[in-house]
């Protein structure tokens, strides 16, 4: 029984551990600057906060951001 007992509690501090860590690593991720939503470029004004920037498109394609502005 003591056995069973330890070997359960060692179970559960590693995968409180590994909950941390996972919660540590994803609380640490920072947003994008710059996103392109549906052709419209939004930019970042605080941590989770974002504007449409006027006269502007954009478009999402190999790993690049292309704006283009309207006239």
């Amino acid at each position: 029984m003591k056995k069973i007992l330890s070997f359960v509690v060692c179970i559960i501090a590693i995968l409180l551990i590994i909950g941390i860590l996972l919660q540590y690593y994803i609380s640490n991720y920072e947003p994008e600057q710059f996103i392109c939503h549906k052709g419209k470029l939004l930019m970042q004004i605080e941590s989770t906060m974002y504007t449409k920037a006027k006269g502007v498109t954009c478009e999402f394609e190999k790993n690049m951001l292309i704006l283009e502005e309207q006239s």
